[in-house]
């Protein structure tokens, strides 16, 4: 039996049927949301990284709002992102088909199914990457709130790296969204089983935050400086 993955022709991750929604809602309210947030880019390294545009990574971003899927399908405009959201937006038959449209993938906060990574893995090999929110929820504070560790999970699975990202919260219409974006982080830097073990899983999740909160002392950093 041939176990070899089956990599997808490139006109199917260009033109993907499965997508076809998604793109019309994307595209046709690309222009106005481009005008509205003018978002801008901070990178931790000084420029993008490597593979942003074509590369196989998992999204993970801070949770200021329930406006974050819609922020960050504007900074990764040229990628169809998937966003891993609670099943409670898929209870009425409506809005589950309309959130499987955009590309949403269901996940039971409390209980998270096989059914999730898979579909994870599967929108990553179709040349889509996928957003995970870590802290679960939309923080009410200020602060970060604590990190599930599914995300590192999601990565081992899909033998993916993941790309840190922290949004800052706009203040008013009037102002530009800030968006900061970090170095991938590769899991097999600190994972040396073919499976995670439990502290292992700990040990990359803290290390995730420890790039969320670097990114956002980067911006406070850089304000600071603009100020100056």
């Amino acid at each position: 039996m041939n176990n070899k993955k089956k990599k997808i022709p490139f006109f199917l991750r260009l033109f993907d049927p499965k997508m076809f929604f998604y793109d019309f809602v994307k595209f046709t309210g690309a222009l106005p949301v481009l005008a509205d947030l003018r978002v801008k880019k901070i990178y931790a390294a000084g420029k993008k990284p490597k593979g942003i545009f074509r590369g196989k990574y998992i999204i993970s971003s801070n949770h200021m709002s329930y406006s974050d899927p819609i922020i960050l399908s504007d900074v990764f405009w040229q990628r169809r992102v998937g966003f891993v959201a609670t099943n409670e937006f898929f209870r009425n038959p409506f809005w589950d088909k309309f959130f499987r449209g955009v590309g949403c993938i269901p996940v039971d906060k409390k209980n998270p199914s096989l059914a999730t990574f898979k579909a994870v893995v599967e929108r990553l090999d179709r040349g889509h990457v996928v957003c995970v929110f870590p802290e679960g929820e939309v923080t009410r504070t200020e602060n970060m709130g604590a990190f599930k560790s599914g995300v590192v999970m999601m990565a081992v699975m899909a033998k993916a790296e993941i790309l840190p990202v922290f949004l800052v919260k706009r203040k008013n219409r009037f102002k530009r969204q800030i968006a900061v974006i970090g170095e991938k982080i590769d899991y097999r830097k600190y994972i040396e089983g073919r499976m995670p073990t439990v502290d292992d899983l700990t040990a990359v999740t803290g290390l995730l935050v420890e790039k969320e909160r670097a990114l956002e002392e980067l911006y406070k950093s850089t304000i600071k400086e603009t100020k100056a």
